[in-house]
């Protein structure tokens, strides 16, 4: 039996791609998962326009990934990608990026991928790119547990609106996958700052657990509402739901880790509703 393609490239950590402490920026994470996808796509013989042109596309519905070690301002990352399961309609595509120099995993994700016809918007069976990619059942999530936390007992919460703009729709129409991560930890950024001050920018995302929902168009407003879950050894866990303010069949989830320290959580002092949930809500256009 023929062996699991897996693709290999390189990728480097470009200047616009980080933030002012020179790492990896989270949007700049999930453009790389899924440019790396598209890449492997396309090394096994489906560009774009192979799909295209059969009126199919894969979409992601969960997108995950733990760092390992951060990735800088230009570090030399070796990616490698493969399909450890094609069932159906889904797929796992499994990632794992190295840095160049030393050889250390920076990073372990996957993807989970729904084959859809864009004709009739369903689900369609992979077919014969089974047989072409051979999923070998080898991911790292296997025997992952993600770190511990303590629930918290005082609710902290907030409220993003927006307006989706023009340069977050994708090819396919709807918001880009990495705009949601961003939206998240815009917000979550923008909530702690006033508390945290400068120490904010110490916050790093170190995990992320994504499930996209019914897909968000241009136009639209949508409701970013963020809530911290609990707070472990040196980490804090906060859940999100993105949906349009006028309601959707199924709101994004998402279960993001940060870096954190064990005093901060004491001087997150946001307002208190009237029925005892501390929250904030604003608008960014």
């Amino acid at each position: 039996m023929s062996e699991t393609p897996v693709t290999e490239l390189e990728l480097v950590a470009r200047s616009y791609e980080v933030d002012a402490g020179l790492e990896l920026k989270p949007l700049t994470y999930m453009n790389w998962l899924q440019e790396i996808a598209w890449e492997a796509a396309a090394a096994g013989g489906v560009p774009p326009q192979w799909f295209l042109t059969r009126d199919i596309a894969p979409v992601f519905s969960v997108s995950r990934f733990e760092k390992q070690h951060p990735i800088r301002y230009g570090d030399r990352i070796i990616a490698r990608t493969w399909f450890s399961k094609m069932e159906g309609s889904l797929a796992h595509r499994e990632y794992e990026l190295r840095r160049a120099k030393d050889g250390k995993v920076v990073l372990h994700g996957r993807t989970e991928i729904i084959l859809v016809n864009l004709r009739t918007r369903t689900p369609t069976d992979w077919g014969e790119l089974v047989d072409r990619f051979k999923p070998n059942g080898v991911s790292f999530y296997k025997q992952y547990e993600p770190a511990a936390v303590t629930p918290v007992m005082e609710t902290v919460s907030f409220q993003v609106e927006r307006l989706v703009q023009p340069e977050e729709i994708d090819m396919a129409r709807h918001v880009n996958n990495g705009f949601y991560l961003r939206w998240m930890t815009d917000a979550l950024y923008s909530f702690l700052q006033p508390a945290l001050g400068d120490k904010t920018d110490e916050a790093r995302l170190q995990s992320v657990l994504l499930k996209f929902g019914s897909p968000i168009t241009l136009g639209q407003d949508v409701l970013i509402s963020g809530q911290l879950a609990g707070v472990g050894d040196d980490i804090s866990r906060w859940s999100f739901q993105v949906a349009p303010v006028s309601g959707s069949r199924r709101p994004a989830s998402a279960e993001l880790t940060f870096r954190w320290a064990p005093e901060w959580s004491a001087l997150l002092k946001p307002r208190v509703s009237a029925d005892g949930t501390a929250s904030g809500r604003w608008r960014r256009g």
